[in-house]
């Protein structure tokens, strides 16, 4: 282990940092020598801010993303916390942090990182050349009270839930990650796409959040034959749990099972005082599912740079 990550393994121990960002998560989904990490010191040499980033090589060159199974990626940052920190001095504190931690990342070619929600200020990014779109996820931010997110539910999905509750059976089966990847190429199969990412990386993330205690995997079973209708994979930490994987049997996409297990997953989240992050798509489709279940929608910034034309124009392409 290098110097610098040692560095940040102590950082990620000494407080909060999401499950996204911490070495552990990235060893699984990048492999070790394929993520490395930006940091800022105060002038005592205390961490105030970290950029772990992902390196792979994309049309023969240098590219920085944000890892496979990662919705967020991008900066963390650690704030002042002495009770008259001025409004000013906080953006000026993104600003020195932020530029600090650009200037540390390794040579690319291309950029690409989804920002946290937290994040409100990608102005320092601006000023370095970056650009941003804007993308939205629906959260629960609490969970304890079921009946009022049943209230504020949309009644065509309470509809669908009770219909779903006559076919199927809802079970948490937390070595049946294989099951839920398969429903979840055949949701991309019947969409005429390929499964953005490989069974191999998702085996080592099960496996880790496995062993962490970190993971819960549901699936929507018939209840005649036992046949799996869907399949849902929730990761968790200490304060928030996120989705990480859905799919629908193509031959059961009709039985609404999907939305019992999302609800199978606000349950699991009461019982242990987490938000719900449904990490949600930007299609209609699966955006319409999201906000008929009451969430509230969230914005994130998907910030990105192109060394050249050509980069830029595949970027845009490719979204």
């Amino acid at each position: 282990m290098t110097e610098i990550k040692a560095q940040y393994l102590e950082f990620c121990a000494s407080g909060y940092v999401p499950m996204h960002l911490q070495p552990w998560w990235l060893d699984a989904v990048c492999l070790p020598e394929h993520w490395g990490v930006a940091l800022a010191m105060d002038g005592r040499g205390s961490v105030i801010g970290a950029l772990p980033w992902y390196k792979k090589v994309r049309w023969g060159l240098p590219v920085l993303q944000t890892p496979p199974f990662t919705t967020y990626a991008g900066p963390w940052l650690c704030y002042p916390t002495e009770p008259n920190f001025k409004l000013q001095s906080h953006y000026a504190f993104e600003k020195k942090v932020c530029t600090e931690l650009i200037q540390q990342l390794p040579k690319y070619a291309f950029f690409l990182q989804n920002f946290r929600p937290e994040l409100l200020n990608w102005l320092p990014f601006y000023w370095e050349g970056f650009h941003q779109s804007t993308r939205y996820t629906y959260i629960f931010d609490q969970t304890t009270d079921l009946a009022t997110i049943t209230a504020g539910m949309k009644n065509t999905l309470r509809s669908d839930l009770k219909k779903a509750a006559k076919l199927v059976g809802y079970q948490q089966e937390n070595d049946a990650w294989e099951i839920v990847f398969q429903l979840n190429a055949a949701s991309f199969q019947r969409k005429k796409r390929r499964q953005p990412y490989d069974s191999a990386t998702f085996k080592r993330l099960h496996s880790t959040l496995y062993n962490r205690q970190q993971m819960a995997c549901f699936l929507a079973r018939d209840a005649v034959s036992g046949a799996p209708h869907a399949g849902l994979y929730l990761a968790f930490d200490d304060k928030q749990a996120v989705v990480l994987l859905t799919g629908i049997a193509t031959e059961h996409k009709s039985s609404c099972a999907i939305f019992g297990l999302f609800f199978e997953a606000l349950k699991f989240c009461r019982e242990r005082g987490l938000s719900l992050d449904f990490e949600g798509s930007m299609e209609p489709g699966i955006e319409h599912t999201f906000r008929a279940f009451g969430a509230r929608q969230q914005p994130y910034f998907q910030v990105w740079k192109a060394k050249n034309r050509f980069l830029e124009i595949a970027f845009q392409w490719s979204r």
